[in-house]
């Protein structure tokens, strides 16, 4: 489809709509053209009548009074690039015998006063459709013969004239860049003799009666208005001293061939990719080709026209960016077809769905629990056809992954199925381990819990009976910002869960005050814990742990997930032997501390007590021991973020106060709510 529609592109831009599409072309070649660096035309002046309230004659009268002036100055040349009109039938004024003296007097062809100048040339104006002089002709066809513009001819009359190397006959245009202003003499000076005659000695004069600005005969790429004169001037300077833009034979053919190079690219390249990839492609190439062409303009001073190029280059990495969002939203719909099969059990539709989504972790990881569901089912071969299938499509990613065997002191082999590699971290509520299921060679995150330990004898079965129990129903979770719960099973006197394993790190790291994130960073991280929060209590999941601990994130996938569903309850209202309560006081909400029943509610608070933290390097309460911690937070509120740090703006304080109420029913009424008000927050956030 993409190919298809360049084709069409091309067909359209280089063909019937070529008129409406150069504009792209003027448009990089006006931005670039303002700053190519020229210099003026060397030892010349322009001196300009004030026609305003002169009569025709008296404007002649003062060209011949000027002309015989500066003829006796012993110029170099003097150029009429715009003499006076007079008509073809009318007679010469006597001054005109002036212009054929020693000093060599230039005018264009077909004024009267070609037959009788020493030199003459073609000066036609003629500009784009939007009004703008970007070229002239060197040559014009002329009887049968070429002859030259009035810059070329008076280039030629010059003995010292070196032609530019560049410049050959088949180069019939140069083209217009940067006027840069060439001196000018009053022609009041002149008549009242109050000027130096070295001050015109060799020098080329311009005579007109068009003064700048108010009788400019064209504007310029770079937006300068100018007379025919200034225009006259700088196209001889550009002859006469190398500084010409031209666009040689070789180079439009670049033109033609650069938009085919592009529609390979775009064909070959943006189909099939993510909608990031195709924004980065498109920017990087299209950035590429204006750069390409400003260096041809400004260094080798050639003029390259990739504008329309781009226009194509643009119009397909738009279609793919379309497509890339169509096959999303199928891929997405897909899914979750595939995500409610699986949780119905009805696993032969849930693997034709899930082959109809992209390749993705997440994706990898339903599929993973869709293998296991089907040994469970007592069908091995189709449990296979899932690995195979995730082997074809995840291949380095998913299936080939190794690790060695590690044998470090305290940590266990394996546990269950799961060959333990090295030891990832401990927490209050046991240990977390970097396994391998030996099958597929899958790493997962092996949550170990000594649950014989930590209850007794007549509690014992009541909670390994809540432990599978949560561990069933956090594996039923499927979503982008929650750990995978694959597996749970004992083994060892050891409670385990296998949970899909990410390289990220806590969010713990960045509650030093000297290490805060970004505070729109922090607002969007914790706006995606709110969405998956959303999500699990829709599914009648509560956390009931959220802190920084629990929220893993990895910078260089931009990739956020919530750790420990399932694991909070099952010592939820359980004292160590100790007596000290699991968990971590300072993140729960007023009824988890009351031992009241907990609600999503009880997460969005423990999530803004995170938020707080994020901001500010420290949690909104703080108390040296757990009863007065317990009053502040069933009691106080918290100071406003925004006094605390720049950058947080004012409505942070709002969303914080509403998340920290003491009472469920005042806080957001469910986490896609509060991910909302965060998300405009970080809006205005620095």
């Amino acid at each position: 489809m993409v190919l298809s529609f360049i084709s069409v592109l091309l067909v359209l831009i280089y063909g019937p709509a070529a008129s409406w599409f150069a504009s792209a072309d003027h448009f990089f070649y006006d931005q670039f053209a303002a700053h190519v660096r020229n210099d003026p035309l060397e030892d010349a002046v322009i001196i300009s009548i004030n026609p305003a309230k002169k009569s025709a004659d008296e404007v002649l009268a003062e060209y011949g009074k000027l002309l015989e002036l500066v003829r006796n100055q012993e110029v170099k040349r003097i150029v009429l690039a715009d003499p006076p009109a007079i008509p073809a039938t009318a007679e010469l004024p006597g001054w005109s015998a002036l212009l054929s003296g020693r000093t060599p007097v230039f005018v264009p062809a077909g004024h009267p006063f070609a037959g009788i100048a020493n030199g003459t040339g073609i000066f036609n104006l003629e500009p784009d459709a939007d009004d703008v002089l970007r070229q002239s002709r060197l040559w014009h066809p002329q009887g049968g013969f070429m002859s030259p513009s009035l810059p070329l001819a008076i280039a030629l009359a010059n003995n010292n004239f070196v032609a530019d190397p560049r410049v050959s006959r088949a180069d019939f245009s140069i083209y217009l860049t940067r006027y840069v202003p060439v001196d000018r003499l009053q022609p009041e000076d002149l008549l009242n003799a109050s000027f130096s005659p070295e001050d015109l000695r060799g020098k080329t004069v311009f005579i007109d009666a068009a003064p700048p600005l108010v009788m400019a005969a064209a504007v310029l790429p770079s937006g300068q208005f100018v007379t025919t004169s200034e225009i006259t001037a700088q196209l001889l300077a550009g002859v006469e001293q190398g500084q010409t833009v031209i666009a040689p034979t070789w180079l439009r053919a670049m033109e033609w061939l650069a938009p085919v190079l592009l529609a390979i690219v775009a064909a070959l390249f943006l189909p099939a990719r993510n909608r990031r990839d195709i924004i980065l492609l498109a920017t990087i190439t299209i950035l590429f080709v204006i750069t390409i062409e400003g260096l041809f303009l400004l260094v080798g001073r050639l003029r390259l026209d990739l504008g329309r190029a781009s226009i194509i280059f643009l119009g397909a990495s738009i279609l793919a960016w379309w497509l890339a969002g169509t096959v999303g939203k199928a891929s997405a719909t897909a899914f979750k077809r595939g995500s409610d099969f699986l949780a119905a059990g009805r696993l032969e539709p849930a693997f034709a769905e899930f082959r109809r989504c992209e390749a993705t972790e997440t994706l990898a990881s339903a599929m993973y629990k869709l293998s296991l569901a089907f040994e469970e089912q007592a069908k091995p071969e189709r449990a296979e056809a899932v690995i195979q299938w995730m082997k074809r499509t995840q291949g380095s990613t998913q299936a080939t992954n190794k690790f060695s065997l590690g044998n470090k002191q305290g940590t266990p082999q394996r546990l269950g199925r799961y060959v333990i590699e090295r030891k990832l971290g401990q927490g209050a509520m046991g240990a977390v381990y970097l396994a391998r299921d030996p099958r597929i060679n899958r790493a997962v995150a092996l949550k170990v819990i000594p649950i014989e330990k930590e209850f007794e004898d007549e509690e014992l079965e009541e909670a390994r009976l809540r432990f599978f129990r949560e561990a069933e129903s956090a594996g039923r979770l499927t979503h982008p910002n929650i750990i995978t719960v694959y597996d749970c099973g004992e083994d060892k006197h050891l409670a385990y869960i296998a949970m899909e394993y990410i390289q990220g790190t806590p969010l713990t790291q960045f509650t030093d005050p000297k290490r805060l994130l970004a505070p729109n960073k922090a607002l969007e991280l914790c706006a995606r814990t709110a969405e998956a929060l959303d999500y699990a209590h829709n599914q009648g999941v509560i956390h009931r742990d959220i802190k920084p601990a629990n929220l893993l994130y990895s910078m260089r996938q931009d990739m956020l997930k919530i750790s420990d569903f399932g694991v909070a309850r099952l010592t939820d209202n359980n004292r160590t032997k100790t007596g000290i309560v699991l968990g971590t006081p300072m993140y729960m909400s007023p009824e988890q501390l009351n031992a009241d029943t907990l609600t999503g509610h009880s997460d969005l608070f423990s999530l803004g007590v995170t938020l707080y933290e994020l901001l500010v390097g420290e949690v909104p309460f703080k108390a040296t021991n757990i009863a007065v911690l317990m009053t502040k937070i069933t009691t106080e509120d918290p100071a406003p973020v925004s006094n605390r740090r720049p950058g947080v703006p004012p409505s942070v304080d709002a969303v914080l106060f509403k998340a920290l109420a003491k009472r469920p029913e005042n806080r957001f009424s469910n986490g896609g709510e509060m991910a909302i008000a965060l998300r405009n927050c970080a809006r205005y956030a620095a």
